[in-house]
């Protein structure tokens, strides 16, 4: 049956206005999805550049505030301050800031001034001004009136700055204050270019009065443009020719008082992105209705085929056939925690330049295969984001970051031994690479590119980054902690307290020192423990003055007493030349060196035993006794403890504490006592807390007991008030 002709022509007709409505409608939807697009990946981009440049800005206010504190400790810099000896400034400080600026050539100043406000010395001029404060400079007054350190961005004549001021103590006197300046630009670079954005600094109208006028571009009524790049210049000064270019103001520039005095202007230029989404678009849709067209002749499943194709070329590297920036953005935009290591290829760039691009685009391809196998056998997906930067991604839930550095070592491996054969020259090359790794999801690319550029700057093969390693918190409580140290050192407040070691029969026999330090804050006096500053003083060289301090106050309260007098030593202090010829001497001084008892503490992994044993003897020939502290707590080399045969084994106060109830530490402390009485070495019992404990114990066979039960930590150097420390 022939359909007729006026019915062939409508159903033409309808079928014609289907597709034309279709597509009307199906333009409309993608402009409004392209248009949601670019704003949402405009606004991730803000909330990135937001989070790097508040990341930035933190790090480097520590940083700041510890350049200060080390030249405020150089020495005779206070006396110079307090005497205002502008020679004496000059000859300490114009070193320290030749090294800064040649460092960082963003540093605009380093100013001291006394108590009054007064210049005694400005660093960045070399010369003494004399000059007293203006009413703009409340960072350094709020610094003189609390005499404490302040940050923060401060405004005047010249521009806007972000300063750091340390207040400068000499004889626990107050005597004036030191501020450091950098421009606000130091902690925007490289912004721009990771995220492909263009900034400037905004400021408040009422306070930019004061900047020059022929500088100001005003934005709208409230605030001004002070600095910017020629893109923001060129918008604000006439918005509506710039209908592509996007600004926003979310980042805050705070003063000390966390006041806003500006805003960092972020402004990105969106013509490319609109025309190629709009040319994009374009074809998408005289795809669509091709496609369309298709579906009416042929199969449906034509339609899927396309769209498959052209999402493979969306997302597809076309060099090397791994997944580009696009899919990966994809992502790491889903809100999900990801595994992300990225590598680029050393000195890429030279490679090109010798061999040329084809030979360089042969050993892309080549590493890409390397990397496409190692993401298949290790379930990453792998993807080519530029030139030389591939990326691999895994999904990760319960991230052990552990766990990666194995994998990082069989990536590095597999790449720095790939032989890459290039026919158009007939050679084998072989490249290495830098990787840096990031457990996030946003940020994880960002993150993993300042890794990779420290461990450039560091020379390592890969480096983690992770929001916890060196946070703000750390390096606040680092800084204090050893502040308090110097000035426990300084006044004398590092000293031992002492605990009671009993026999059988419960006399005291010997006293172990251990040490503490006495921090006096608002006329309340702390205990602090060496838990919360012993390793702070091992890093920051304080140590050695730490042990001279315990063990001199130590021998010197045992020197007139009947009892015995145990001191701690690790294992690696003995191999410390400079605490050894010190112990050497204060032994040698003492005129009962049996009464002393060297108590090393067991550790896995000493550095060389053989040195080690040969101290001990050494200490061994002076009269001094020996004990393994810890004993049993894990790491026990019992070859060790036969050659060296220790005076006493102390059992680690883990096996004690819960010994009545339970059996393997019973089992374990039996076993200790048999092999202690078979080297005919004492042993002593710590955190023995109660009666029961020491009575099961002296069943045992136990020699000596130890605990809170007999005795806590007292200090016998304040005799005239014991503190008792619980």
């Amino acid at each position: 049956m022939n359909i007729p002709q006026k019915t062939k022509q409508k159903t033409l007709l309808l079928s014609t206005s289907v597709l034309l409505v279709s597509w009307i409608v199906g333009y409309l939807f993608l402009n409004y999805q392209f248009t949601n697009s670019i704003n949402e990946e405009l606004e991730k981009i803000t909330k990135s550049a937001q989070k790097l440049f508040t990341t930035k800005l933190t790090s480097e206010s520590v940083a700041l505030t510890l350049k200060l504190t080390e030249i405020i400790n150089s020495e005779g810099l206070a006396k110079s301050v307090a005497l205002k000896d502008y020679e004496g400034l000059d000859a300490i400080v114009a070193p320290y800031y030749e090294y800064l600026k040649i460092v960082n050539k963003n540093i605009e100043m380093l100013t001291f001034r006394a108590t009054d406000g007064t210049t005694i010395y400005r660093a960045h001029k070399r010369e003494f001004r004399g000059d007293t404060l203006d009413k703009r400079g409340t960072l350094i007054v709020n610094t003189n009136n609390m005499q404490r350190s302040f940050s923060g961005f401060e405004v005047d004549q010249f521009g806007m700055t972000y300063r750091t001021t340390e207040a400068i103590f000499y004889k626990d006197k107050y005597v004036g204050n030191v501020e450091l300046g950098i421009s606000p630009k130091y902690f925007v670079k490289d912004l721009d270019l990771i995220f492909d954005i263009e900034l400037g600094l905004a400021i408040k109208n009422p306070i930019s009065k004061i900047i020059l006028q022929n500088d100001k571009i005003p934005i709208n009524k409230d605030y001004i443009l002070v600095k910017g790049s020629q893109k923001l210049k060129e918008y604000f000064i006439d918005m509506d020719s710039t209908p592509n270019f996007k600004v926003s103001m979310d980042i805050p520039l705070q003063n000390h008082l966390h006041q806003t005095l500006g805003y960092l202007v972020v402004g990105s230029d969106i013509t490319n992105i609109v025309k190629e989404n709009r040319n994009f678009m374009y074809k998408l849709l005289f795809i669509g209705v091709f496609v369309a067209m298709l579906l009416v002749i042929v199969l449906h499943k034509s339609f899927n085929i396309m769209l498959e194709y052209f999402k493979k070329q969306a997302f597809t590297d076309h060099l090397t056939g791994l997944k580009n920036r696009q899919a990966l953005n994809t992502k790491l935009y889903s809100g999900e925690a990801y595994v992300l290591i990225l590598s680029n290829i050393k000195e890429f760039r030279l490679l090109n330049e010798i061999y040329g691009i084809d030979v360089g685009n042969e050993i892309l391809i080549q590493v890409a295969k390397e990397y496409e196998n190692f993401a298949k056998a290790n379930s990453f997906d792998a993807y080519r984001i530029s030139a030389d930067e591939y990326v691999l991604l895994r999904e990760e839930k319960n991230i052990q970051v552990d766990v990666y550095t194995e994998i990082l070592d069989k990536l590095h491996h597999k790449i720095n031994k790939l032989p890459i054969y290039v026919p158009l020259i007939e050679e084998t090359l072989r490249v290495e690479i830098y990787s840096g790794i990031s457990f996030d999801h946003e940020l994880s690319l960002e993150q993993a590119l300042m890794a990779i550029k420290k461990a450039k700057e560091k020379s390592l093969p890969y480096l983690a980054y992770s929001q916890n390693v060196d946070s703000k918190k750390s390096s606040q409580h680092i800084l204090g902690m050893k502040k308090i140290i110097r000035h426990a050192l300084d006044n004398k407040n590092v000293i031992p307290f002492f605990q009671p070691i009993v026999d059988r029969y419960g006399v005291i026999v010997k006293y172990e020192a251990l040490v503490r330090i006495i921090n006096i804050e608002n006329g309340k006096k702390n205990i602090i423990f060496p838990d919360n500053f012993l390793s702070v003083a091992i890093k920051s060289g304080l140590y050695i003055d730490v042990a001279h301090e315990v063990l001199s106050q130590a021998l010197n309260v045992f020197a007139s007493r009947g009892e015995k007098i145990s001191i701690n030593l690790l294992p690696n202090d003995f191999f410390n030349y400079s605490l050894m010829d010190m112990l050497v001497e204060l032994i040698a001084a003492f005129n009962t060196p049996g009464k002393i008892v060297l108590e090393i503490t067991e550790q896995e992994g000493v550095e060389d035993f053989d040195r080690l044993f040969r101290a001990i003897k050494e200490f061994r020939r002076q009269g001094v006794l020996i004990a393994i502290d810890d004993f049993g707590s894990g790491y026990a080399n019992y070859a060790h403890i036969l050659k060296i045969r220790p005076d006493y084994l102390k059992i680690d106060g883990s096996l004690i504490k819960n010994i009545v109830t339970d059996k393997e530490s019973q089992i374990l402390v039996k076993s200790i006592i048999r092999f202690a009485k078979d080297l005919k070495t004492k042993t002593i019992a710590e955190f023995v807390e109660n009666k029961e404990i020491y009575e099961l114990l002296k069943e045992y066979g136990v020699d000596e007991f130890q605990g809170y039960y007999f005795g806590h930590p007292k200090d016998f150097i304040n005799n005239d008030k014991e503190i008792e420390v619980v």
